[in-house]
Protein backbone atom coordinates (compact mmCIF):
# COMPACT_ATOMS: atom_id res chain seq x y z
CA UNK A 1 0.00 0.00 0.00
CA UNK A 2 1.33 3.28 -0.95
CA UNK A 3 0.33 6.76 0.70
CA UNK A 4 0.63 9.85 -1.13
CA UNK A 5 0.72 13.65 0.82
CA UNK A 6 1.46 16.85 -0.87
CA UNK A 7 3.79 17.55 1.88
CA UNK A 8 6.78 19.99 0.41
CA UNK A 9 9.93 18.08 -1.09
CA UNK A 10 13.00 18.72 0.10
CA UNK A 11 14.08 20.72 -3.01
CA UNK A 12 10.65 22.84 -2.85
CA UNK A 13 11.09 23.77 1.04
CA UNK A 14 12.61 26.63 1.03
CA UNK A 15 9.56 28.18 -1.42
CA UNK A 16 7.02 26.62 0.66
CA UNK A 17 6.12 30.11 2.17
CA UNK A 18 3.60 33.00 0.18
CA UNK A 19 6.53 35.41 0.46
CA UNK A 20 9.27 33.22 -0.58
CA UNK A 21 6.78 31.94 -3.74
CA UNK A 22 6.36 35.49 -4.43
CA UNK A 23 10.14 36.20 -4.46
CA UNK A 24 11.18 33.16 -6.93
CA UNK A 25 8.04 33.96 -9.52
CA UNK A 26 9.18 38.08 -9.72
CA UNK A 27 12.54 36.91 -10.68
CA UNK A 28 11.38 34.18 -12.51
CA UNK A 29 8.98 36.96 -14.90
CA UNK A 30 11.27 40.22 -14.10
CA UNK A 31 9.14 42.24 -12.19
CA UNK A 32 11.69 41.99 -9.21
CA UNK A 33 15.18 43.30 -8.95
CA UNK A 34 15.34 44.68 -5.65
CA UNK A 35 13.72 44.54 -2.13
CA UNK A 36 11.74 47.05 -3.02
CA UNK A 37 10.17 45.43 -5.95
CA UNK A 38 8.40 42.69 -3.43
CA UNK A 39 5.17 44.98 -3.47
CA UNK A 40 3.86 43.80 0.13
CA UNK A 41 0.79 44.46 1.77
CA UNK A 42 -0.38 45.18 5.19
CA UNK A 43 2.28 46.94 7.79
CA UNK A 44 5.08 47.35 5.32
CA UNK A 45 7.83 47.87 8.06
CA UNK A 46 6.90 44.56 9.45
CA UNK A 47 6.77 43.05 6.34
CA UNK A 48 10.21 44.13 5.16
CA UNK A 49 11.73 42.99 8.34
CA UNK A 50 9.98 39.49 7.89
CA UNK A 51 11.53 39.69 4.40
CA UNK A 52 15.16 40.64 5.39
CA UNK A 53 15.14 37.98 8.61
CA UNK A 54 13.71 35.12 7.32
CA UNK A 55 12.35 35.02 3.42
CA UNK A 56 15.16 36.44 1.82
CA UNK A 57 17.99 34.45 4.14
CA UNK A 58 16.48 31.33 3.39
CA UNK A 59 16.49 31.58 -0.41
CA UNK A 60 19.86 32.70 -0.02
CA UNK A 61 20.75 30.13 1.99
CA UNK A 62 19.10 27.68 -0.98
CA UNK A 63 21.22 28.93 -3.72
CA UNK A 64 17.72 30.32 -4.80
CA UNK A 65 18.92 34.28 -5.04
CA UNK A 66 21.66 36.39 -4.38
CA UNK A 67 20.83 39.28 -2.59
CA UNK A 68 23.28 42.14 -1.93
CA UNK A 69 22.06 43.92 1.19
CA UNK A 70 24.20 47.05 0.72
CA UNK A 71 22.12 47.61 -2.37
CA UNK A 72 18.99 46.08 -1.45
CA UNK A 73 18.97 44.08 -5.05
CA UNK A 74 18.21 40.47 -5.65
CA UNK A 75 19.00 38.55 -8.40
CA UNK A 76 18.89 34.48 -9.31
CA UNK A 77 21.37 32.55 -7.61
CA UNK A 78 23.03 29.28 -9.06
CA UNK A 79 19.92 27.27 -7.81
CA UNK A 80 17.16 29.63 -9.35
CA UNK A 81 16.27 27.40 -12.12
CA UNK A 82 15.60 24.36 -9.54
CA UNK A 83 13.29 26.50 -7.85
CA UNK A 84 11.84 28.45 -10.71
CA UNK A 85 10.70 25.17 -12.65
CA UNK A 86 8.23 24.59 -9.64
CA UNK A 87 6.71 28.32 -9.61
CA UNK A 88 3.83 27.34 -11.34
CA UNK A 89 2.90 24.12 -9.35
CA UNK A 90 2.88 26.50 -6.19
CA UNK A 91 -0.42 27.82 -4.47
CA UNK A 92 -1.31 31.29 -6.08
CA UNK A 93 -0.38 33.13 -2.08
CA UNK A 94 -3.03 35.52 -3.36
CA UNK A 95 -5.70 33.19 -3.43
CA UNK A 96 -6.51 33.56 -7.46
CA UNK A 97 -6.18 31.52 -10.29
CA UNK A 98 -2.55 31.87 -11.80
CA UNK A 99 -2.32 33.14 -14.63
CA UNK A 100 -1.65 30.62 -17.83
Amino acid sequence: MSLTHNAPSEQTRPVATPARQRVIAGLADGTVETVADLQVRGRADEIAAELRESHLPALEEAGYIEWDREEGTIKPGPNFEEAAAHVADLPNPDGEPADD
